[in-house]
């Protein structure tokens, strides 16, 4: 008799560790024996795998499946315990939480005993175990044979290749040198039980060889309620402490999940820091060493299509726990469906030690002798945008920081009186802009200049690929870039054992022809040798790099699990990375801790204030408010106020901006009333940026106050919105007030009230700042107000929890220093703050981001609809047809905030919805809605994701790709499924050009489309800022090069030009959606990058009366969809032409005049790409900046070299037709140009 068994493995032990001992008991006893072994990521990977394991599942005699904790982590697992209810044998699923087992309990036809004897077997493990198995299904099908007991293994211990397998630690803390850092190293139990342990043997051996103790201890990573299970807890207590002390300077976890999440007492993804035990405990820094379950290939390998080494998983949860990120240390060379056997990859268990000495090294050096490397990015040749980041004033933060080194004992030899004397002194020497420095100065004023000779050691230690990729894009050693008499250019400052300097270039103005040929373009010779010379010559023991973000971490590599023929793992080669980056750019800052082993530093966004009215908008606003309390006057009445507002909109540009005729008489404006009263009444109210950050500074005084009053204007979770309960108290909806701006209640227009509900929300808070935020005393503020229950709550929450946690905005420097100490730095959640979200602070953690596995999650799901909903009636109305062909901009950032509100959206369009599972909410498949339920056509979606997209989400990119294929092959009309009528046509085509009908299919389905593999951006932002452009044209081919490497199931970054032009040409609306005010259009160039450089290629390529769309996501409850030309106006308006955001940026010098030159690269942008800004913009930005004589000599006195940027940015629009400046205009601009250029040379002279 044959036995049939299904072994399915989810997150758990190797299934193929089953067959050796299967067969070995088998050809003992003679028994015949059918046995089938898969993994999860092998079933979900591939749908003949699973209808072959569905088959076979219903006739097999066991079934058993082995899971790590939740089994619906296997996506098809929903659908395979359908399949199981109806199996004839046997059906086991074991869970390493016993609670969850117990949830499949019926599963299972046998006796309570049986099930308890092949459980024991189960979670026993081993060739002993499983040989145990075998027997006990041949006992059950012919009652003959003996079961043995499970064999129990021990559940931790001490494994090092040179001693007894049962030494102890006492024993085995007497062989090791005190001298030397000591590495904890965890492995699971599974590789000591089955004999895997290759290339941890061969990591304890390159840790020793590099001069460090290793306990390595092997424990089960499996807890829960398991009794069997020895949580992480107890072992590193009982083997990494001593006492109260930890006996261990670092520690190596090779196990891929969250070892908190399985160790503490409450739910979600986040653990309080009283219970994380990494900080209790040893407080040291913990890395997580990855193994590859197939071959492991490196960047030479996988240049030219994405590599699908499932190390995904190892990171999420690792990130969770706040692990540092690193390589693969071993390769399991059998590939998929044999057994795990890994083999050591040497060069990258090298690397690992290496950046594990680094950071012992850190706690073991006084502070008087650590040398800190700090970085600032300055992208271009210019000395306008030294430390250019997002919302951070970097060169405040590094004066404050300078100031904190030299009080915690490091050595500096001076700190700067404020961040003038700091920019001065960067300013007087050597910066990345050499233009202006003579080779004299530029050999004098460096901090060093490195000698080819030294240079060559380490670029003759690259591999061919590596040389000859640098030499195609820069040529032979040393180039030109940074390069002064042969040597390579080390600009910075020493300052005591501090470094300050600058990332070095990534030269795109050198590498045009590149940028409109090929996206992968590797560093410079000369940014090689300078992170070189911080390691050898300065000799740093820690790297900063300040803001968001640098260029190291976009270096052509792998996505993930860097190979050291991967740009980044080159450039930095283990120096510890301390990266400060701001907490509203999740993607990004895990790309950071992917891609460069970085310990983030999150820090919080600048402060949001709500706009309010200045004099443009007061003109407007003020005749408004007069028009409604006159609105029941004589004819004559009313259009006297009409020409008052006709004379203030057209002196403030507002009739263009509306798009309301330019020749209306007052009569006429009538009609439009409304439409202007409601966009003042948004632009009032929009939430707009106060300044810039500085890092570890606690807000105070009215900066405090913005901080309470834009992190509770929404509700936060169960957390009522305090303006809305402050309106309640006076007898007020705000969301009915919102809903409609220009109506009335009881007499006043709603808008009015609107302001008096927010002024009473401020001056609540101000009250409650003057009672120091005491609850007793807030408490006794509102006791008289109406409504209490929801303003007794949200006033509690400010109290006890919001205020203290704004106030611990100094952990961002407390955490960066306890870094410096070669310390553990807490993890946390990351986000939008004002997006609802204000449990994500305190700030100064090493964020995560989510887990992919449930996107898009249910709440999301009804956001993207609504969204999608609003943007196709938007269409509808201006069009009259449904948009059937839409190109949809998708980030990874954005997905990271909303849970997947964008990947809803899209569904959506198509006529999809998910279906999660009932454990978790993991996304599990997808269900199609039926047409009576759409009410409309299914449309077709073509996507452009971003290469952070490709890494963080190929379960989303598979999942999108299931929902063309899913709609695709639906019975439906052309009329109602756009999708599939032009499948059909395609297929059609393509036949007709001689493909097969199946490559015909294959090509026509490609709807995902991104950056090439292992490479980053848009590629026209980079045009852009270069000037180096002629025609609109040019930045679409520059789109179509980056932008056109197709994605899905079996597609891994192949070129598709063809395809990409196709699907693009047709589209009749453009989207990318915001999720939230802290960035905006004009905050980033990758907005303009990414749905600008796609409004680009339709304009050239396509169909010219195309629309461009925005959704705001900023209020979850009530998202918006404007055009991009509306959005421009609303951030102009709000922000860009504000008093209150100018004086903003005037408190932050040098870096404020940055945020300008900033604004104007990228609404030049905007309209170069898009052709969305209009005069009265540019104009409009000329006299708020430049004819206004305090803020021209702000800017002039502060930094000239940005303010020329702005200048030379505004001729240029000029120059190129796309501003037409009247000549008074022109001629003031002239003027105040030939005064700069004395400024600047003036500061150049110095």
């Amino acid at each position: 008799m044959a036995m049939d068994i299904i072994y399915i493995s989810i997150q758990s032990t190797d299934s193929a560790s089953m067959r050796e001992p299967a067969k070995s008991v088998c050809d003992e006893m003679g028994w015949d024996l059918d046995l089938m072994c898969v993994n999860d990521a092998d079933v979900d990977a591939d749908p003949i795998l699973y209808h072959e394991v569905a088959r076979r599942a219903k006739v097999a005699d066991l079934v058993l499946v082995r899971c790590m904790s939740d089994p619906t982590r296997m996506r098809r697992f929903t659908d395979l315990e359908k399949v199981l209810h109806e199996s004839r044998g046997y059906v086991v699923v074991y869970s390493g939480n016993m609670e969850v087992g117990l949830m499949y309990r019926d599963l299972f036809r046998g006796t309570d005993d049986e099930y308890s004897r092949i459980i024991g077997l189960v979670r026993g493990r081993g060739p002993e175990n499983d040989r145990g198995i075998v027997m006990w299904l041949h006992r059950m099908l012919t009652g003959d044979g003996n079961v043995p007991e499970p064999v129990t293994h021990r559940a931790s211990g001490i494994h090092h290749p040179d001693c007894e397998a049962d030494i102890t630690l006492e024993d085995y803390i007497r062989r090791m040198d005190p001298s030397k850092a000591t590495v904890g190293l965890m492995y699971a139990s599974n590789l000591w039980i089955y004999g895997n342990q290759r290339h941890i043997d061969a990591l304890i051996r390159e840790l020793e060889a590099q001069g460090m103790n290793v306990i390595p201890v092997f424990f089960s990573a499996t807890v829960g309620s398991d009794p069997s299970s020895r949580g992480a807890v107890s072992v590193v207590r009982e083997y990494f402490m001593d006492g109260d002390r930890p006996r261990i300077d670092a520690l190596i976890m090779t196990t891929p999940f969250s070892q908190l999440n399985n160790s503490r007492d409450c739910s979600g993804i986040y653990t309080p820091d009283e219970q994380n035990f990494y900080h209790m405990l040893t407080d040291v820094p913990v890395f997580q060493a990855m193994s590859s379950p197939v071959h492991f290939s490196d960047y030479e390998e996988v240049a030219g299509g994405s590599s699908s080494d499932g190390f995904r998983i190892s990171v999420i949860w690792s990130e969770v726990d706040g692990q540092i990120i690193t390589v693969p240390i071993g390769s399991n060379e059998g590939g998929r469906g044999g057994p795990k056997r890994y083999s050591p990859i040497q060069d990258r268990i090298s690397h690992l030690a290496r950046l594990v000495r680094g950071w012992t090294a850190l706690s073991r050096t006084p502070r008087s002798d650590r040398k800190v490397a700090v970085l600032l990015y300055q992208s271009r040749p210019d000395s306008g945008r030294i430390g250019n980041s997002a919302g951070l004033d970097t060169i405040q933060s590094v004066r404050d920081m300078l100031e904190r080194l030299d009080s915690e004992g490091y050595t500096v030899d001076h700190v700067p009186a404020d961040q003038r004397e700091l920019v001065d002194e960067l300013l007087d020497n050597i910066t990345n802009d050499l233009e202006w420095s003579s080779p004299e100065r530029v050999r004098e004023k460096a901090v060093d200049l490195m000698p080819m000779d030294e240079y060559m050691e380490t670029y003759g230690s690259l591999s061919e690929f590596d040389r000859s990729r640098m030499e195609d894009s820069w040529g032979e050693p040393p180039g030109t870039v940074s390069v002064e008499g042969g040597r390579f250019v080390i600009p910075g400052v020493v300052n005591g054992n501090v470094f300050i300097g600058y990332q070095p270039l990534r030269s795109w103005a050198d590498q045009m022809e590149a940028v409109y040929h090929d996206p992968y373009v590797p560093m410079t010779h000369q940014y090689l040798a300078f992170y070189r010379w911080l390691r050898d010559d300065f000799g740093a023991n820690v790297v900063v790099h300040m803001g968001t973000h640098g260029t190291l971490e976009w270096l052509p590599g792998r996505s993930i699990a860097l190979s050291g023929k991967c740009f980044p793992d080159i450039v930095l080669d283990g120096i510890p990375n301390v990266y400060p980056y701001v907490i509203d750019d999740p993607g990004e800052g895990i790309q950071a801790k992917r891609r460069s082993e970085a310990v983030l530093i999150g820090h919080m966004c600048p402060a949001m204030t709500r706009a309010d009215s200045y004099d443009d908008v007061a003109s407007v606003d003020g005749p408004l408010q007069e028009y409604f309390k006159a609105k029941s006057s004589s004819e004559n009445v009313r259009n006297a106020i009409l020409g008052q507002l006709l004379d203030a909109m057209r002196g403030t540009g507002m009739l263009e901006e509306l798009r309301i005729p330019s020749d209306v008489d007052a009569a006429g404006l009538e009609e439009y009333v409304e439409q202007v009263h409601d966009h003042i009444t948004e632009v009032k109210d929009a939430l707009i940026r106060d300044g810039l950050h500085v890092l570890g500074r606690a807000p105070e005084g009215d900066i405090l106050l913005e901080d309470v009053y834009s992190l509770t204007r929404i509700r936060n979770g169960g957390i009522p919105s305090l303006r809305r309960s402050v309106g309640l108290s006076m007898g007020y909806d705000m969301d009915r007030l919102m809903d409609d701006p220009s109506g009335m209640t009881d007499g006043r227009v709603n808008s009015s009230i609107m302001d008096d509900v927010d002024t009473g929300t401020r001056d609540l808070l101000r009250r409650m700042l003057e009672c120091g935020f005491s609850r007793e005393r807030c408490m006794g503020l509102v006791s008289d107000m109406g409504s209490q229950d929801d303003l007794r709550m949200v006033v509690g929450y400010i109290c006890d929890s919001l205020v203290p946690n704004l106030l611990r905005m100094t952990d961002e420097m407390d955490n960066m220093m306890h870094a410096f100490d070669g310390g553990y730095v807490l993890p946390g959640p990351s986000g939008a703050p004002t997006r609802g979200n204000a449990h994500i602070l305190p700030m100064g953690r090493n964020y995560y981001g989510i887990d992919p596995d449930i996107v898009p999650t249910p709440a999301a799901w009804e956001i993207g609809r609504r969204m999608a909903d609003q943007m196709i009636e938007r269409y509808v109305s201006e069009k009259a047809s449904y948009p059937r062909e839409i190109g949809f901009i998708i980030w990874a950032t954005d997905t990271m905030k909303t849970n997947g509100d964008d990947v809803a959206y899209i569904l959506w369009l198509m006529g999809v919805r998910p279906v999660w599972s009932q454990i978790g909410g993991q996304v599990t498949g997808l269900e199609v809605v039926p047409l009576s339920e759409l009410g409309r056509p299914r449309l077709d979606v073509s996507v452009r994701i971003t290469g952070l997209f490709r890494d963080a989400f190929p379960n989303l990119i598979d999942l999108i790709d299931d929902a063309v294929k899913l709609v695709s092959g639906l019975d439906e009309s052309d009329e109602d499924n756009a999708l599939a009528a032009n499948l059909r046509k395609d297929i059609i085509d393509g036949m007709a050009k001689g493909l097969t009908v199946d490559e015909a299919r294959r090509r026509g389905s490609v709807r995902i489309f991104g950056c090439p593999p292992g490479c980053y951006g848009a590629g026209v932002n980079h045009a852009i800022e270069t000037s180096d452009w002629k025609t609109v044209q040019d930045l679409a081919d520059i789109y179509i090069r980056w932008g056109s490497h197709a994605y899905g199931r079996g597609l891994s970054g192949e070129s598709m030009d063809d395809e990409f032009v196709r699907r693009f040409s047709k589209v009749g609306v453009t989207v990318k959606n915001m999720p939230d005010r802290e960035i905006d259009l004009l905050d980033v160039d990758d907005v303009y990058g990414y749905l600008g450089g796609l409004n680009s290629f339709v304009r050239a390529y396509g169909n010219k009366d195309a629309l461009t769309f925005m959704g705001d996501g900023s209020d979850p409850d009530r998202v918006k969809v404007r055009d991009t030309k509306e959005e421009l106006a609303l951030v102009y308006r709000s922000k860009v032409l504000n008093p209150k955001f100018i004086e903003g940026l005037k408190r932050h010098g040098y870096r404020g005049v940055t945020e300008v030159a900033n604004l104007t690269e990228y609404t030049f942008g905007w309209d170069a790409t898009s052709d969305v800004v209009d005069d009265w913009m540019y104009q409009k930005l000329t006299e708020r900046y430049l004819f206004d004589e305090d803020t021209r000599r702000w800017m002039e006195d502060e930094n000239p070299h940005a303010m020329m940027e702005v200048m030379d940015r505004l001729f240029e629009a000029i120059d190129r037709g796309m501003w037409d400046a009247d000549q008074e205009t022109v001629d003031r601009l002239k003027d105040i140009y030939l005064e700069l250029e004395s400024r600047v040379e003036e500061v150049n002279d110095r």
